[in-house]
């Protein structure tokens, strides 16, 4: 019997669960049952270690400082240097390396010539003027600093990586402008069986009379939770029955501080609910009790803002969407919700009133659609059946 090819699949840390960290996930959790697999991180949280325990999927966390950490950035090569000495005492030779963000493609160089990279978008923090834009001065400078010095490096192993996956044909696109080097779209996928229309009792009797809308964020600049409290002050005045659920990936209570000001300033922070990090079976209820999911982020070249994973899993459980313009893979246009440029807060607040405003019929109608758009094209099943074309094929 032929013994299955063993992956090492590097990443920074599993401290966040997010859009990216939860695709790894379902992905890793398909591939287990082809390839001899384990996950190397520099750190993770414990709902993350727990959700792997269970999964069946062998997780090693280095436990030290990642990229979540300035000191970390502060004293790059050290931490480069550290990471891989402690990953050589866990790997065998002749195994195959998959990484997924910067500095983890560096390091993945040390043990193979050729690795593997799934690649979301070009690293954020280096490529992305839109990502960095939103941040204060000195984190600007700091972030120039950084691209400065280790950018070149990023680019450098990309290049090198045997192929490069990637999520859709919009950071395809992205990934060729900054790396001058072709990747193939995998897509993503949805869990259709989770990600379905249901409501407890209880939680449409706590919202009964109100038009919900939901914006998913994890409080970085880049998601455009400012703009959508400005825009949700807005479409409240036409529709008073309105209700936005702000859900996030990441806890920050200092910017929820700032939010819930920006509220008031706005007087509508009685109409405004922070629900924090939302356990993953109380989302699709959450999702279903809505109208209308918002996403405020509007930069092509980041990979939350063309994947949207929050926006199809609304659509899985029959809600409409309104994200950017930036690909229709998802949302079409007046038909499932709407693709609008979140910069224009006129179209965005016409848009929301109009989904609020449609009729019961009108919304089934829409409902139905969006779903079926989302069971068709997006499964898991597919996403990892492409990546394991690519790992054979390498």
């Amino acid at each position: 019997m032929t013994k299955p090819v063993k992956i090492y699949w590097l990443h920074p840390h599993f401290l966040y669960w997010m859009g990216g960290t939860k695709y790894i996930f379902e992905v890793l959790k398909r591939l287990k049952s082809h390839y001899d697999l384990t996950v190397i991180v520099e750190n993770t949280s414990s709902y993350a270690a727990d959700l792997y325990q269970k999964a069946g999927i062998k997780l090693l966390s280095l436990h030290k400082l990642s990229t979540t950490s300035l000191l970390y950035w502060l004293t790059f090569p050290f931490q480069v240097w550290d990471t891989t000495r402690r990953i050589k005492n866990l790997v065998t030779k002749d195994a195959l390396f998959i990484s997924s963000m910067f500095p983890m493609n560096l390091v993945a160089t040390k043990f193979s010539a050729r690795p593997l990279q799934l690649c979301f978008e070009p690293f954020a923090f280096f490529h992305d003027p839109d990502f960095q834009q939103g941040f204060p001065f000195s984190k600007r400078f700091l972030l120039k600093l950084l691209n400065l010095l280790y950018g070149p490096w990023d680019i450098i192993v990309t290049r090198k990586a045997r192929r490069v996956i990637t999520l859709n044909q919009v950071t395809k696109k992205i990934i060729q402008e900054i790396y001058t080097k072709d990747s193939f779209p995998v897509y993503t996928g949805i869990d259709t069986g989770h990600f379905r229309h249901h409501v407890s009792p209880s939680l449409r009797a706590k919202y009964r009379g109100k038009e919900i809308i939901v914006h998913s964020t994890d409080y970085t600049p880049v998601k455009g939770t400012d703009k959508m409290i400005q825009i949700f002050a807005k479409v409240k005045k036409l529709q008073p029955n309105a209700h936005l659920l702000i859900t996030t990936t990441i806890n920050n209570p200092s910017a929820v501080k700032l939010y819930v000001q920006q509220a008031k300033m706005l007087g509508v922070e009685k109409s405004i609910e922070f629900l924090g990090f939302v356990d993953y079976n109380i989302l699709p209820e959450l999702y279903s009790l809505a109208k209308v999911l918002v996403q405020c982020s509007y930069s092509e070249r980041s990979g939350t803002t063309s994947m949207a994973l929050p926006v199809k899993e609304a659509l899985s459980c029959g809600t409409a969407a309104i994200r950017a313009p930036v690909t229709t893979e998802d949302v079409e246009d007046g038909k499932t919700g709407y693709l609008v440029d979140p910069r224009d807060e006129g179209m965005m607040v016409k848009r929301i009133v109009d989904l609020l405003g449609l009729s019961a019929i009108q919304y089934r109608h829409l409902s139905a659609r969006a779903r079926a758009k989302i069971v068709k094209l997006y499964t898991w099943d597919q996403t990892v059946e492409r990546i394991v074309s690519i790992i054979k094929a390498s």
